[in-house]
């Protein structure tokens, strides 16, 4: 029988999203985080509805405490992208809260999404009172820079095999959970806990879509991963890492 861990949530749950140092809500102390959410509005938003909208203007931003979402972006043709994922714990449209312009993305939940609305001054008086939340904003800002950065240069650098293994790392250590085989702990499975098709992993590496079943087929004969529908585990994490960083190989 196959089963979650003990203690693992659905995913972005408050106990998975609010506790992860890596996202935002998680990177703040109790007290801080608490009066943050005390002075947003909770809203729900149903799977499809867009929460953000590209090019419109807004000046709030969302805390995100349970659920999953997808940021796309509108391309040159016309065609919506798939640029990121954000899940419970995270924050969404601190940029038009931050500089003042328009939304760069579309923001769609994925599943029932359970949040805070922050008005853009509360949000700005917040972060003059809060010396630590402000910081954990521009680190937020960074990191997101650095990703994008990192990722433009891995399209023209690397094959699709590289950058698929990378992305599926990241997945894994950004919104994996350990699962268990047969009651005993496998601790290299993880359960990528994002429902993405080929399609929108295409997008997030900017390939084709059959290109990347191309190499998921290859990466499920090498034993690295296991698919099905809508459902992608990884076995080896440390294979795709060191095939996501060939440079770091032999060292």
């Amino acid at each position: 029988m196959e089963r979650a861990t003990q203690g693992t949530a659905r995913r972005g749950t408050d106990d998975i999203g609010e506790r992860r140092p890596a996202r935002f809500l998680g990177s703040l102390s109790g007290p801080v985080r608490e009066e943050l959410l005390s002075i947003g509005s909770p809203q729900k938003y149903p799977p499809g509805e867009k929460i953000l909208v590209e090019g419109a203007s807004g000046d709030y931003l969302v805390l995100l405490k349970t659920g999953c979402v997808k940021v796309t972006g509108r391309r040159g043709n016309g065609h919506d992208a798939l640029i990121a994922i954000r899940v419970g714990g995270d924050v969404v449209g601190e940029m038009a809260v931050i500089d003042g312009v328009p939304r760069s993305a579309t923001v769609t939940a994925c599943d029932d999404i359970d949040a805070h609305v922050v008005q853009g001054r509360a949000m700005r008086s917040f972060l003059d009172k809060h010396r630590e939340a402000a910081i954990q904003i521009v680190r937020l800002s960074h990191r997101r820079l650095r990703t994008a950065i990192s990722w433009r240069i891995a399209f023209g650098e690397f094959p699709v095999r590289v950058r698929l293994a990378r992305m599926l790392a990241e997945l894994a250590e950004n919104h994996g959970r350990p699962i268990e085989k047969y009651g005993h702990p496998v601790r290299s499975y993880t359960l990528i806990d994002v429902n993405l098709t080929h399609t929108e992993l295409a997008e997030l590496i900017g390939a084709k879509s059959e290109t990347v079943q191309k190499a998921l087929a290859a990466f499920r004969d090498e034993g690295i991963v296991t698919t099905g529908t809508r459902r992608m585990e990884v076995m080896r994490l440390d294979y795709l890492r060191a095939i996501g960083h060939p440079s770091t190989i032999g060292r």
